[in-house]
């Protein structure tokens, strides 16, 4: 799946902790290196992404970065030359290695391509060893004119000393629960209460949790329905075992699936299930069919908020394959 715009604002309960760094920035003041800290799952990377954005934002706009101008647009792009992302390597050992950190150290050193500041962002920071952290010690003693650099840390005890000490520490705060529970309601989770509880108040944490879920649930149900369409198993015993996740939700994964079946048949399949699992369901149905099943599942997720319809509705959703396996 395609990584999200990394976003430019950030989020509803940091905004003191924005005003504070808007503050430092209309001063001149901005540190030369901040370090973002905070529990897992309080929006301590959208913050620090939202600082990014607004350093490279040529003509910001209320305090936030524009998303429209020159800066903005290569920022979104992954591709401005004045900023550069440290992290440990996707499948790796989850530690940030010295030669990323030499490359950073390099980074600061040149000019800037556009005339304003070169920003570095590190992250968590906890990921460096004693090798690392020493490495990038000497540009926090002696940072490069015009360079900022940020730095984020879940765990700010695990870092040493002379890197804490270097840096001006921006903590991020755990929200509110009546907060946090009205942000996750606004992300589409349908118990933010109990999903915030589970997560230890972390609001990002219980999305992350909750999305874990629904992708289990995913594969889950394209294994059930890759039965159905191939004249296997009972839709009704089937819907039995999903009563409890509700049709409404098992509609939405359904149409999930019949958007990615879609996918399959002009292209390469996207991740979520096996490709082969994808391709063999997509050669059974005909894209006419596909095209009727999204509009079948979309009556049926509008009959699912009908209390007295919904044990029917997951039925019907299940029930739906089995008829279009048979009409091919």
């Amino acid at each position: 799946m395609a990584e999200p715009n990394p976003p430019s604002q950030p989020l509803s309960w940091q905004k003191s902790a924005w005003e504070r760094f808007n503050q430092q920035l209309a001063l001149g003041h901005t540190p030369h290196a901040t370090l973002v800290a905070g529990p897992v799952g309080v929006g301590k990377t959208v913050f620090a992404q939202a600082m990014v954005a607004r350093l490279l934002c040529e003509t910001p706009v209320a305090s936030h970065a524009c998303d429209q101008c020159r800066g903005c647009r290569l920022r979104l792009a992954g591709s401005h030359p004045d900023l550069k992302v440290t992290q440990p390597e996707e499948g790796g050992s989850g530690i940030i290695r010295i030669d990323e950190i030499r490359q950073l150290t390099e980074f600061t050193h040149l000019s800037s391509q556009y005339g304003g500041v070169r920003v570095g962002l590190l992250m968590p920071a906890e990921a460096m060893n004693r090798h690392t952290a020493n490495a990038l010690l000497k540009t926090l003693e002696e940072p490069p004119e015009q360079v900022v650099l940020i730095l984020v840390s879940h765990a700010i005890e695990q870092l040493p000393a002379t890197i804490r000490s270097r840096c001006q520490v921006l903590p991020i705060p755990t929200p509110a629960s009546a907060v946090a529970t009205e942000w996750l309601k606004a992300q589409g989770v349908d118990q933010p209460a109990a999903a915030l509880h589970l997560a230890g108040g972390a609001p990002l944490r219980a999305l992350s949790m909750v999305n874990e879920q629904e992708d289990a649930r995913y594969l889950e149900l394209g294994a059930a329905v890759a039965g159905l369409v191939r004249g296997k198993g009972s839709a009704v015993s089937i819907a039995e075992d999903w009563r409890e996740w509700g049709a409404l939700k098992t509609a939405q994964l359904m149409q999930r699936l019949v958007s990615d079946l879609r996918r399959a048949q002009v292209s390469q399949p996207p991740e979520g299930l096996p490709a082969e699992a994808l391709q063999n369901m997509a050669k059974r149905l005909s894209a006419a069919q596909l095209h009727t099943l999204m509009d079948q599942l979309t009556k049926l997720r509008m009959a699912a908020q009908q209390p007295l319809s919904k044990e029917l509705s997951i039925e019907a959703c299940f029930l739906l394959w089995t008829e279009h396996a048979y009409a091919h």
